[in-house]
């Protein structure tokens, strides 16, 4: 559910290793033992990952029982030498709920709509996502996500929102307190007269909201510095008093706060809030501001940022995922094929499956052909790519906690499918100069502590889910190991990877 500058707001083995393994679903063993294998995982303090000499992992009832030589049997054993080990990997910002860049509600496209729906939990553990959070989900959805046996296991964060604001101003003035989600949101004193008399204020106090968060199993507080895009600008924002009060509420809860913010001005909200992680880079500066007279200032917020311990998800792919919407020849790339379901595919790129693409072409003058353009969209985003770029290397050399998260989808783009994007924000990382390790970090360890989930996810280590991956390459070389993906192991079921193919559909 987030955006650009110019978005627009919309819901919307090696055949050694297989041999043992059965041709379809996962295998229903109990133990599970794997030979032979190199592991890479992060130390007991989360960073500077190691690879260990070939070991024995042992898999017992979806957890690690144990590591180390001649480990004896199991019900099924895998030789997996010469390949590594490593946690399957986190991505701490998604969105789960539709289908990607589909609008509406025609009876036709019920089938093809729901293998999309099938597909995508697939398609996230195709590319190595074992673990995901919704940044803007609800207990009975997360609920009935987790009962897919092959997709990721997923954790959400409560949106905590005001009226009028950010994303609620999209469900207009009567229907933003109609949603599920406006059990979250927050009575904000600085508009006294918008609420329906059903709404009692004491019900939406930051104590109150945050508590019952909490008790429905959210794993974090999602918030909003966010004055509006598109048609919709000039949006009311919280004030510092409210926002800290809600963070004062969640620390007591244990709940990390997430705060949506892509520009200067909610860089320093941050500051004054004291949220725990921005999710997102800092893609806009002051409007008005010389990129060269700013720098300075983007340099102390950095400095700042540093200081009060604030993460940053850079979520650069999210710009690329946009642009990309206009070039045509997007699903001539191969690994598209793999994420997207053919008959959902072909839907996207007919004149209805269009629909975004022409709002977004609407933002420039007419083009010759579709080459063009592409190529005029790829100009407008190169200042906020130029400056998300900058400013994560800047966080990066200045030893700034980095999460991982790509923001899949951003909004109604099928240029940011799910897992898919989250492979290609990998690439934009190393882009910026983060080392291989640093990823490698960030995708497991880094947001297991961020989840406050590293007692059980994250590493590989006895006693944790077995929630794991069998690549063909050390990932700590090249970042195509993740494209070498052999088996993906959910809570302790090997699959293989060719299963979890949009293809096989």
């Amino acid at each position: 559910m987030r955006h650009s500058f110019m978005s627009i707001k919309s819901r919307f083995v090696s055949l050694s290793v297989l041999s043992l393994l059965m041709a379809t679903a996962p295998v229903l063993a109990e133990s599970l033992l794997i030979r032979n294998v190199s592991i890479v995982s992060d130390g007991s303090s989360g960073d500077n990952p190691q690879v260990s000499a070939a070991q024995d992992v042992l898999i017992n009832n979806g957890k690690i029982q144990a590591i180390g030589t001649r480990l004896g049997q199991a019900d099924q054993q895998i030789d997996a030498s010469g390949k590594y080990l490593i946690p399957g990997l986190i991505d701490s910002h998604v969105h789960l709920d539709g289908v990607p860049g589909y609008k509406g509600h025609d009876a036709k496209d019920e089938l093809m709509l729901q293998q999309a729906r099938t597909q995508m939990p697939r398609s996230y553990a195709y590319f190595g996502f074992t673990t995901v959070l919704d940044l803007t989900g609800d207990a009975n959805f997360i609920a009935n996500w987790n009962s897919v046996p092959a997709g990721p296991k997923a954790y959400f964060c409560a949106p905590v929102v005001i009226p009028n604001g950010y994303p609620a101003v999209f469900f207009g003035k009567e229907g933003q307190f109609q949603l599920t989600g406006s059990q979250y949101m927050l009575y904000d004193p600085a508009q006294p007269d918008v609420y329906p008399a059903s709404f009692n204020k004491k019900n939406h106090s930051p104590q109150v909201v945050v508590a019952l968060a909490k008790q429905q199993g959210a794993r974090c507080i999602k918030v909003f510095y966010e004055t509006g895009f598109g048609a919709q600008r000039n949006l009311p924002v919280p004030s510092i008093e409210l926002m800290k009060d809600v963070v004062t509420q969640a620390k007591q809860q244990g709940l990390p706060v997430f705060l949506h913010g892509n520009s200067q001005a909610a860089y320093e909200f941050a500051l004054d809030t004291k949220v725990n992680t921005l999710v997102h880079g800092l893609w806009h500066t002051h409007k008005g501001a010389e990129p060269e007279h700013n720098h300075s200032k983007l340099n102390r917020i950095a400095d700042l940022l540093v200081k009060a311990n604030i993460a940053v998800q850079p979520t650069i792919q999210v710009l690329y995922g946009e642009q990309e919407l206009l070039n045509p020849a997007f699903f001539q790339n191969p690994q598209v094929q793999h994420a997207i379901p053919k008959q959902l595919s072909q839907w996207y790129q007919t004149e209805t499956g269009q629909w975004m693409n022409r709002e977004l072409a609407g933002n420039f003058a007419p083009a010759a052909n579709p080459a063009e353009l592409y190529q005029q969209i790829k100009q407008a985003y190169q200042q906020p790519l130029t400056t998300v770029r900058q400013m994560t290397a800047d966080l990066n050399q200045r030893g700034a906690l980095l999460q991982f998260g790509s923001d899949t989808p951003s909004g109604p783009f099928y240029s940011q499918f799910p897992g898919i994007n989250g492979r290609w924000e990998m690439d934009r990382w190393l882009e910026t100069g983060l080392s291989l390790a640093q990823l490698f970090s960030a995708m497991t360890s880094g947001n297991a502590k961020a989840l406050g989930m590293e007692g059980e996810i994250g590493f590989v280590k006895a006693g944790l889910d077995a929630d794991l991956l069998l690549l063909g390459s050390n990932p700590l070389q090249t970042v195509t190991a993740y494209d070498q993906i052999e088996l993906v192991i959910l809570k302790g079921k090997p699959l293989q990877r060719a299963e979890l193919s949009a293809t096989q559909q």
